[in-house]
């Protein structure tokens, strides 16, 4: 009997059959041995440089007079030099996620309600001079202008002078009466005003005082929960979004449309949050090896969506959790995922401590610390009263360069708790064909199911997970 890894089953205390998200594994979808597909370790962290806080947000400006790395970290800005040191360029008060763009002539930076500029000349400064515009909530650069909102209207600078928003160029974004929550710009230069319950889109006909008018086809009844709870990749948004009379999904808005990414396990596990607590979910999206991911960094969680695998097998198995730690349920340590063409790596900030480092497909540790995977598999009803003569789960061995690729295997069932775990050593260095098989599981009662927990500073992958039984 083949059994399938890529997402497990489990019950809840309500009574409920939920998914068992894989942690810290995801699936790739490549034939290999019969199989279509096969679990891999997410990447590992590897340190490069230490900031000097907490990552609030990172940007690489492709403006020659600019050009380089640049993040929020702790209260400073710096930037991230070739060599790995870091410039502290200046302060950033406050704390929470921070916007950043970029024009011709400056780094715009939006953190707590306050705007700041960065150029090389007249180096960080807080620009109080705006005068008509509130707090600051969000910013964008288009066509020559700054354009910002303070929940309420949309503002723009002058053309002449970027620190300057002019008393008249503003508008409001009026499609619903509710607030401005964020902007963004799509490939056809068009403003994107992400409202509380619904999205619209803009068009600059260089009007006499606000550039823009809203275009009227494109208005969508689905907004976003938190300014950064969205995040471009190919023109698409991905948002955790919220529209009336229905609960927070993660979904995708695209030239004026929506489409959810949500499944059911995913909306139960948003279901344990509050609208504001969720107001400050920080999302991500990238691509790497081929894989386009979404990470959504909650209060407390850190869900990961591969994107690439949800276009091809669907929704339902292409969620996984991320954590950084054994045995419990600590948050996924890096955030703000940045490519840096100078080491051709994804660069990463931190969640607790100002270091920064990069997505590392030679390890699995975080920071040198061992990290907890697990693998889960769906309830099995057909062995009831056989004995499990053999487990046989096919892996790459002769790749365990610290000699700890240790593996346990443990049985549910009743598909809530764990009993107890078998060891198993996953492969011994440069032994390129060991095998992968525990024997002797025991008789089944009624239902059973399985669970692989790996913690280990080696890198492992399953594929073809077989039982036999008698």
């Amino acid at each position: 009997m083949q059994i399938p890894l890529i997402k497990g089953d489990k019950v809840d205390n309500n009574v409920d059959y939920r998914d068992a998200l894989p942690v810290n594994y995801y699936a790739v979808m490549k034939t290999i041995k019969g199989v279509e597909g096969y679990m891999l370790n997410y990447y590992g962290l590897t340190e490069l440089a230490q900031g000097e806080g907490v990552s609030r947000g990172a940007i690489w400006v492709a403006r020659p007079t600019l050009e380089g790395h640049y993040r929020v970290s702790g209260q400073s800005f710096i930037r991230v030099n070739d060599n790995g040191s870091v410039t502290v360029l200046g302060e950033v008060l406050g704390g929470g996620q921070a916007s950043l763009t970029y024009s011709l002539n400056n780094i715009a930076i939006v953190a707590s309600n306050r705007l700041y500029y960065y150029n090389k000349i007249s180096g960080l400064r807080e620009i109080t001079s705006s005068g008509v515009v509130g707090d600051i909530v969000d910013i964008v650069w288009a066509d020559f202008r700054f354009i910002a909102t303070d929940g309420e209207y949309l503002y723009q600078s002058s053309e002449l002078d970027e620190e300057v928003f002019e008393p008249a160029a503003f508008v409001g974004s009026d499609f619903q009466p509710d607030s401005v929550v964020g902007v963004g710009l799509d490939e056809d230069n068009e403003l994107i005003a992400f409202n509380s319950f619904s999205t619209e889109y803009f068009r600059n006909i260089g009007d006499e005082n606000f550039s823009y008018v809203r275009i009227e086809q494109k208005a969508i009844k689905a907004g976003i929960i938190g300014t950064h709870c969205k995040a471009e990749h190919e023109d698409q948004w991905y948002c955790l979004t919220r529209r009336e009379n229905t609960q927070p999904q993660f979904s995708i808005i695209q030239s004026g449309t929506w489409q959810s990414i949500t499944n059911r396990e995913i909306e139960k596990v948003l279901a344990e949050y509050t609208d504001d607590q969720l107001s400050t979910t920080v999302i991500e999206v990238f691509t790497k090896d081929a894989t386009t991911w979404m990470q959504a960094n909650l209060p407390d969680k850190t869900l990961m969506l591969n994107v690439t695998l949800m276009k091809s097998v669907g929704i339902d198995y292409a969620w996984s959790i991320l954590k950084s730690d054994v045995l419990g349920d600590d948050d996924f340590r890096a955030k703000d995922c940045l490519y840096d063409p100078r080491f051709s790596k994804w660069i990463v900030g931190d969640k607790i401590d100002g270091t920064i480092g990069y997505l590392d497909d030679s390890e699995c540790t975080h920071y040198g610390d061992v990290v907890e995977g697990l693998l889960y598999t769906p309830v099995i009803h057909e062995l009831e009263t056989l004995s499990i003569n053999e487990i046989r789960v096919e892996t790459i061995p002769g790749i365990a360069p610290s000699n700890d690729a240790t593996v346990f295997i443990s049985r549910s069932d009743d598909m809530r708790v764990d009993g107890n775990e078998w060891t198993q050593l996953y492969g011994d260095n440069y032994d390129y064909n060991q095998r992968f098989i525990i024997t002797r599981l025991g008789v089944v009662n009624h239902d059973v199911s399985f669970r692989i927990r790996t913690a280990s500073r080696s890198r492992m992958s399953f594929c073809n997970f077989n039982l036999s039984a008698s």
